[in-house]
């Protein structure tokens, strides 16, 4: 399979990697010193996922890396991480990687950014989903993969065989691959751990264990969580809170360490993605009706909190 990825960063580097082992991949990026970095070095991958990774660096050579979409040219599948602000714009400029039998698969966490694919391409082109994939930047061209787990992906109008072929080049590249009918659930129970976890974690700037830990957050982490199911049921999932609430807690207690991408924006003072997790929560209960004052207080405050260093 012919394979484009837009966006080079942490989360792509590693599916990048693992993909080209199989198939052709080529890589546009619109950061010039990422293209550089991977046309003299490769892709540079530290593999220190526990269980999988043997903390050595490897490099990995896409078939193309370049910032101009036409020396790429169609491609069968394109892989966009990018951020959801930018979303739109990183798609529009990939339309020369693009035909009518070429699926568009986002797997970035949060909810809206299928929409955002769709302002351009027809969703019958569109795969969503999610990944349990944790990486680290450490510079251009150069990432430290931390966790590996499924990727989780699927369709609200794509053809399912679609999804299948998609699945089976990933599993041929030794991925771990779940397809569901119902991807919205998968969706969501990853966002609802998110929406418990990253905000609260980023205002406080501490790992994602504090939030299994401490009592407070710990009560917090309920009142935010049901709401989340209850907007969520209302869209169409069929999530139970008391499971969800479960998973928080475990995904919480499993990355203990892990200084989570909502945290790193703050430290790094990047914009953050709190608009697509607790405030997908607030923009979806004010569509269903459905009261949400804890997911509207943390994303006030975390946009609060980045508007000290954005300005705005």
């Amino acid at each position: 399979m012919r394979i484009g990825f837009v966006g080079c960063g942490a989360i792509g580097s590693c599916y990048a990697s693992y993909l080209l082992q199989k198939h052709e991949v080529c890589v546009l990026d619109t950061y010039e010193p990422v293209i550089e970095a991977i046309k003299k070095n490769g892709i540079l991958l530290d593999k220190c996922a526990p269980g999988y990774g043997n903390g050595e660096t490897e490099a990995y050579h896409p078939t193309i890396a370049t910032t101009d979409p036409k020396e790429i040219g169609v491609v069968d599948l394109l892989v966009v991480f990018v951020h959801y602000k930018f979303l739109e714009a990183a798609v529009r400029n990939a339309l020369p990687m693009i035909d009518d039998h070429t699926m568009i698969m986002c797997l970035q966490n949060g909810y809206g950014n299928y929409d955002e694919i769709a302002k351009v391409v027809p969703e019958e082109q569109i795969i969503i989903g999610n990944t349990a994939f944790g990486a680290t930047p450490i510079e251009p061209g150069h990432v430290r993969h931390t966790g590996y787990g499924a990727t989780n992906m699927g369709s609200p109008k794509a053809p399912m065989a679609k999804v299948e072929e998609v699945a089976e080049a990933f599993r041929e590249a030794g991925l771990e691959v779940d397809v569901h009918e119902n991807v919205l659930n998968a969706i969501w129970h990853k966002l609802s751990a998110n929406v418990a976890i990253n905000g609260v974690s980023a205002l406080l700037e501490t790992p994602n264990g504090f939030i299994s830990k401490n009592p407070y957050a710990n009560e917090l982490a309920k009142r935010l969580i049901k709401e989340a199911i209850a907007v969520a049921n209302a869209a169409g999932c069929t999530l139970d809170y008391e499971e969800e609430l479960e998973h928080c807690y475990e995904v919480s207690r499993a990355t203990d360490e892990t200084i989570s991408s909502m945290v790193q924006a703050v430290t790094h003072h990047r914009e953050t993605e709190i608009r697509i997790i607790n405030g997908a929560v607030v923009k979806l209960g004010e569509q269903y009706g459905i009261p949400t004052p804890c997911n509207e207080m943390i994303l006030n405050l975390v946009l609060a909190k980045q508007s000290l260093y954005l300005g705005c």
